[in-house]
């Protein structure tokens, strides 16, 4: 084969072989993860006056959940929400914010899991956690502050972060190994944009 020929042939083949690998990775199906944690009917109301955030929380990823808390381990719900006007030029302003926790536990003298709420006065208890949280996390209710901070046709943005993590961590270890990961399930960030 002729030295030119040959060349040609190699800078065929690789560019063949190059395109069929480019449309692979583009075409191919990418593997999709659900969430962890799922965000169900997110809702901005007026509650006597007040900005309310009102959602449920859906655990996708119980199994890890469960183990967690059968070795021992306590575990924290945090939900971080800020509400904040949009602005052109400027950084958007922040309306409100608020920050709401519950604690979950194992309690393996009665074989049940415990979720305590700062909302209710008794912890909720069942011997499943779906049904423990599906009681517990159906609705949620957050105040962003007094509904007369709205001002008509204005862009507003809320931002919802929802994260499981480890309760009793201390904060110097915490701190001392800032690389590793606490949290059980990944956190989640939503956002919701609307017009008043």
């Amino acid at each position: 084969m002729n030295p030119s020929n040959h060349a040609r042939f190699t800078l065929t083949v690789f560019t063949v072989v190059l395109t069929c690998a480019l449309c692979l990775l583009i075409l191919a199906p990418r593997c999709v993860h659900a969430e962890a944690l799922t965000l169900k009917n997110m809702v901005m109301d007026n509650q006597a006056g007040t900005i309310t955030a009102r959602f449920g929380i859906l655990l996708n990823e119980e199994g890890k959940v469960e183990e967690a808390l059968k070795n021992g381990i306590n575990l924290k719900l945090e939900c971080d929400a800020a509400l904040y006007r949009h602005q052109s030029l400027w950084p958007d302003s922040k309306v409100g914010s608020t920050h709401y926790e519950n604690n979950i536990y194992y309690d393996s003298l009665s074989g049940e899991y415990v979720l305590e709420q700062p909302e209710r006065k008794n912890p909720v208890r069942n011997k499943s956690l779906s049904l423990l949280l599906e009681k517990g996390w159906k609705s949620l209710a957050l105040d962003l502050g007094p509904w007369s901070l709205l001002e008509r046709d204005i862009r507003y943005q809320l931002i919802l972060n929802v994260k499981l993590d480890q309760d009793e961590v201390p904060a110097w270890l915490r701190y001392t190994l800032f690389f590793w990961s606490w949290d059980v399930v990944p956190a989640a960030t939503y956002q919701l944009d609307f017009t008043y």
